[in-house]
């Protein structure tokens, strides 16, 4: 597959799916395959994830300096093989940093929105330096983790925490896209829409993620036609199921529903774009986006595949098809 798809889409990789355990992928020899193929499927970028400590050399910019030499020497080797460079960097801040020694930041909380917006502008620099253009970041907590449901008021601090990270990183020119996960409580069409409401269009976006809204229950396709004029970003991947039970809004739904399957013993919630019986509508989200003439990297995941390097080739596949 060629670099030249639609006009204006660019495809990407998420490298997520290449570390299922702490202790895996740590080498840059092991980097370096990964990206290879990556190339190899006709992607033209990559998309890092946060991440902490010494066993995540990919998951934080000083951690790529420190075992790279540099940020340049890290994307000698992304570019050296045939990428283009690092499309986007998704960072969840309610994750524990080991180099900060907290246990994670929230932005529910007013008093932490400063720290937050110290601790991603590092993302945002590298990024601009990398020739990427998003920082993609988890919107709200897992519902499971709130104390109490959301309140107007609630969502209006949030929203007013990513205004203000917004405003931070605009210096280097490096768009805020808010991710949307089945876990988190952002993952409901009006507290969606309440966020979204709330957050300066000219600065804070939207990534469409299709799978992680399906299993939530939300039609992405539909989402799209909701809010078009804020998703800047794309996750495209599939998924066979739907939470009817609620599951992801229980307390450690992490482990319970999506590591441990759930009551339905699910083994892998997510797939490759197009798997048989996937219920992610691909071609009429691809109709959609081309009827709005959208531009922006779409980048393509297949988050608990047993076989990375196949799931990605499946997903050029399915990519060179998509955007003919």
């Amino acid at each position: 597959m060629s670099a030249a798809t639609t006009p204006g889409i660019r495809l990407g990789y998420a490298i997520n799916q290449w570390k299922p355990n702490f202790d895996d992928f740590t080498r840059p020899e092991q980097h370096e395959r990964a990206l290879k193929v990556i190339a190899a499927c006709g992607f033209t970028g990559v998309e890092l994830r946060g991440g902490t400590g010494r066993w995540d050399p990919l998951g934080r910019p000083d951690s790529i300096a420190a075992t790279y030499g540099s940020t340049g020497a890290f994307l000698d080797v992304v570019r050296r093989v045939g990428l283009e460079g690092v499309s986007s960097w998704y960072v969840d801040p309610g994750e524990p940093v080991d180099e900060e020694l907290i246990r994670g930041r929230t932005l529910l909380d007013r008093s932490q929105h400063a720290a937050v917006a110290a601790s991603l502008l590092p993302f945002a620099r590298f990024l601009s330096e990398a020739g990427g253009s998003r920082l993609v970041v988890r919107a709200l907590p897992s519902a499971g983790s709130l104390e109490q449901p959301l309140t107007a008021d609630a969502i209006g601090v949030a929203a007013d925490g990513w205004n203000t990270v917004a405003d931070v990183v605009a210096e280097t020119g490096v768009r805020l896209s808010l991710h949307v996960d089945c876990l988190s409580a952002a993952a409901d069409e009006k507290t969606l829409a309440a966020l979204l409401a709330e957050t300066d269009p000219a600065r804070v976006g939207l990534t469409l993620d299709t799978a992680e809204l399906t299993v939530a229950g939300l039609d992405p396709v539909q989402v799209f036609d909701a809010h078009h004029d804020r998703v800047d970003h794309l996750h495209l991947k599939d998924t066979r199921y739907i939470d009817e039970a609620g599951e992801r809004l229980a307390p450690h739904a992490e482990s319970s529903m999506l590591s441990e399957g759930g009551a339905r013993g699910i083994e892998r919630w997510f797939h490759e774009c197009g798997t048989a019986g996937g219920l992610v509508d691909f071609p009429a989200l691809a109709e959609r986006l081309r009827a709005r003439s959208w531009s922006g990297w779409a980048v393509f995941e297949s988050e608990q595949t047993p076989n990375p390097a196949r799931s990605t080739m499946l997903n050029g596949w399915y990519a060179k098809r998509l955007f003919p």
